[in-house]
């Protein structure tokens, strides 16, 4: 009987003594392999970012139409040999942006080859006002695009708000900033319907009578600000309809919810 107890004990023993050497081989195995992560990833990190394998060769820039390629890469600035993984894209677009005629940026950074892909969406001028005996070129928000002697072809002229001051990348200012919020909603809803080139003069003065005229040859009346929206839709849809030609000419009565009343 006692020998029967030391057998079974001695085999407990022997048990414990192969599970802990079990265990000191899974935390030596597990250390190993962080150890050597560890090392993987000092040397991935070293060729990376302090080698010169992954030093930039290449700028693509894309999209840009109005702005010249060397605005942009003076913007960019001497990136030519930095680090890939180490150069600060978000800087990069944010100087890139400062640009007046730069919508947004989209920058990637290219393994193959090493280098970056600079895509630009650039604003389109629109409109234009003037400002003493200059024009300000303006996007659909009223961003000044650029000041110039002389006004652009098919750019609607923007009257009756009183512009205090111009600088080039910067939205224009007025003495009623309340208004000129509006003003931009309205450019916008006309922008968004794809008649704005059309359109020659838009007459903010009194904002309950808005009006404009379309390829001089249609006065149109918009009256106030309210649906101003359904307004310009119903006014593109009345310039498809049965009543009206490409010779028409007239008057078109907007301010009236819901009607466009042609008047020759």
């Amino acid at each position: 009987m006692d020998n029967e107890i030391k057998l079974n004990g001695s085999g407990d023993i022997h048990e414990r003594h192969l599970q802990r050497q079990m265990h000191r081989k899974r935390v030596m195995k597990r250390r190993r392999i962080i150890f050597y992560s560890v090392v993987a990833i000092i040397v991935l990190s070293i060729i990376l970012f302090f080698t010169p394998l992954f030093n930039i060769k290449q700028i693509d820039i894309t999209g840009n139409v109005r702005i010249e390629t060397p605005q942009i890469k003076q913007a960019i600035g001497s990136v030519e040999e930095e680090n890939l993984f180490r150069l600060n894209t978000k800087k990069i677009a944010e100087n890139i942006e400062l640009l007046p005629y730069v919508n947004s940026v989209k920058i990637e950074k290219k393994i193959f080859p090493v280098g970056l892909k600079v895509e630009i969406q650039e604003c389109e001028p629109v409109c234009y006002v003037m400002y003493g005996e200059q024009y300000a070129i303006l996007d659909k928000n009223l961003k000044v695009l650029e000041i110039s002697d002389t006004a652009f072809e098919n750019l609607s002229n923007i009257i009756g708000i009183s512009v205090t001051s111009v600088s080039e990348g910067s939205v224009i200012t007025t003495d009623d900033p309340e208004k000129l919020e509006e003003v931009i909603q309205c450019i916008n809803y006309i922008t968004d319907q794809g008649i704005v080139q059309s359109i020659g003069n838009i007459d903010f003065t009194d904002m309950s009578n808005i009006t404009f005229n379309y390829e001089n040859r249609l006065d149109v009346i918009c009256g106030s600000t309210l649906d101003f929206s359904k307004k310009i839709s119903m006014f593109k849809k009345a310039l498809t309809s049965t009543k009206l030609t490409d010779n028409s000419r007239g008057t078109i009565d907007l301010s009236v919810s819901g009607k466009a009343i042609y008047t020759p």
